[in-house]
């Protein structure tokens, strides 16, 4: 006879002791049951049981969500009038911002002026214009930006474009967007010189802005005139010009 403990057995308490070990095996079964199937459910949102149903494989189950779903839409701000002479946006490009990513203009209290810094551009017509600035606008999303960085554009022959709106501010030099109107010069001012019409058009279209936004001659700068910039925007045959360009409009 076998030896369950360390006391004598009998035929009666051997009866007693099996009838309590099959009443513990089976406590035991059920919680290991029990703690499996919670596993399970912790472990595998496919899993499912006859009286509950479990969240789908994907979650949160659209069905759950259905009656609480919530839409969140960025609204334009007011369209800004334009300035006299500019040629719309619409006449460019279809393309619109990016409006979870940009940010509304403040108060305008500086002018900077740029050029594009690519490849010669000595092009007069239209469609050549046009496609440049969308080629402009192309490498700025390109980079993740909201749009085109700079305000207006200037062409070759004087025409003066409408780029990113005024209502959102520009991103055209490091840190010191905030109230910075972006002024773009198309070409490559390293290696061309900017043409008589340009110079024009940008003296009027400089003098419009100042008279409009109430801007000091003396905030009108070039690129790298800012003390945080480092680049040799505008180039320097048009940076040669930035303290006549100033003296004119003052």
């Amino acid at each position: 006879m076998t030896n369950l403990d360390s006391k004598s057995t009998t035929p009666a308490t051997l009866g007693v002791k099996a009838t309590a070990m099959a009443e513990t095996s089976s406590a035991i079964g059920r919680r290991s049951i029990l703690m499996l199937g919670l596993g399970l459910f912790a472990g595998c949102a496919t899993a499912r049981s006859k009286g509950a149903r479990l969240p789908s494989p994907i979650w949160p189950d659209a069905s759950l969500l259905a009656s609480r779903s919530v839409v969140v839409a960025v609204e334009p701000l007011p369209a800004t009038p334009p300035l006299a002479g500019v040629i719309p946006r619409s006449s460019w490009t279809k393309g619109n911002p990016q409006m979870d990513n940009i940010d509304p203009m403040l108060p305008i209290k500086w002018i900077t002026i740029h050029h594009d810094g690519m490849s010669p551009f000595s092009a007069t017509d239209f469609a050549s214009c046009a496609s440049r600035i969308e080629l402009i606008r192309n490498g700025h999303r390109g980079k993740g930006w909201a749009d085109i960085g700079y305000h207006f554009v200037i062409d070759r022959s004087g025409r003066v474009w409408e780029g990113r709106d005024l209502r959102y501010q520009g991103a055209h030099v490091k840190d010191q967007n905030e109230g910075n109107l972006g002024i773009l010069c198309v070409g490559n001012f390293d290696q061309q010189s900017p043409s008589m019409a340009q110079l024009a058009a940008l003296d009027r279209h400089l003098r419009i802005c100042r008279a409009k936004y109430k801007v000091k001659a003396s905030a009108v700068l070039s690129h790298q005139e800012w003390a945080s910039a480092r680049t040799a925007c505008p180039g320097r045959n048009l940076q040669a010009k930035m303290n006549g360009i100033r003296r004119a409009i003052a």
